[in-house]
C-alpha cells in the first residue's frame, strides 16, 4: 500500500475503530463498576466534531470526524462546530502514528502519561474548547514530528500561541507511565514556549480526572 493509501485508511478506518473500541470497553466495565458507569455517561454525552488537516506539499487533505453519543464516524463535513482541529505535514505521518497510536488524542494521552487511551468525555471537551487558541506539540529527537492543534476555533490561527516540546526519551517515559507528567513539567523536562497560560491549560485539561 502506498504512503497515501496507508494514511487514508488510517484516518478513515483505524481512527474511528480505535475510538469506538475504547467506548465498547468502557461499556463493558460499566456493567459492574459504578465509577466506570459514571465515566461512560460522560463519554456518551459527547456530541462534537474533530478535523484533521494534512499538508501535502502545499495541498491540504482533510479528514472529518463526527462524534454523536460517544460514537465516532468519519464523515465528509462536520455536523457540529469542531472543538479540535489538528494539522501535520504528510512527512510526519509515520512518526505520528508510531508515537501516538491509533488515537487523535494520543498526544494528550502522552501529556497525561496515559499513552493512547485518552477517553473523551463531555467535561474534557468543554475544557479543551475553552482554550480558544492554537499551539504546537513537538516531539524532538529521532522520529520526531510536529502536531498543530487548535481548540475551540473555526479555523487555526496564522501563528500558534505556544509550543510544547519534549524529546524522545521523555515522551517514551511518559507513555510507559514511568514518568509522572506533573514531575516532568516541574522539572523542566517538558519545554513550553510562548503563551504559558494556554499551554498549562492544555496540560491541566489532559491531566484532569474523567
Amino acid at each position: 500500500m502506498s504512503s497515501f493509501g496507508a494514511e487514508h485508511a488510517f484516518y478513515r478506518e483505524r481512527i474511528p475503530e480505535q475510538f469506538n473500541r475504547t467506548l465498547a470497553r468502557q461499556r463493558e466495565r460499566a456493567r459492574t463498576d459504578a465509577d466506570a458507569a459514571r465515566v461512560l455517561e460522560e463519554m456518551e454525552a459527547v456530541r462534537t466534531s474533530i478535523v484533521v488537516e494534512i499538508d501535502r506539499n502545499g495541498a491540504t487533505d482533510r479528514h472529518v470526524f463526527d462524534i454523536e453519543r460517544g460514537v465516532m464516524r468519519h464523515v465528509e463535513t462536520p455536523g457540529r462546530p469542531p472543538f479540535l482541529i489538528l494539522g501535520h505535514a504528510h512527512e510526519d505521518f509515520e512518526n505520528l502514528r508510531r508515537e501516538c497510536g491509533d488515537s487523535l488524542l494520543g498526544f494528550l494521552g502522552s501529556l497525561a502519561g496515559l499513552g493512547e487511551e485518552m477517553r473523551l468525555t463531555s467535561q474534557r471537551v468543554r475544557s479543551l474548547r475553552e482554550l480558544r487558541g492554537s499551539l504546537v506539540f513537538e516531539r524532538t529527537g529521532p522520529g520526531g514530528f510536529k502536531l498543530f492543534a487548535s481548540f475551540g476555533m473555526e479555523r487555526p490561527e496564522p501563528e500558534p500561541r505556544a509550543t510544547i516540546r519534549l524529546d524522545d526519551m521523555v515522551h517514551a517515559r511518559l507513555r510507559s507511565g514511568e514518568l509522572d507528567p506533573q514531575d516532568a513539567f516541574m522539572d523542566g523536562l517538558i519545554e513550553i514556549r510562548g503563551d504559558m497560560e494556554m499551554a498549562i491549560g492544555l496540560a491541566l485539561a489532559a491531566l484532569s480526572p474523567e
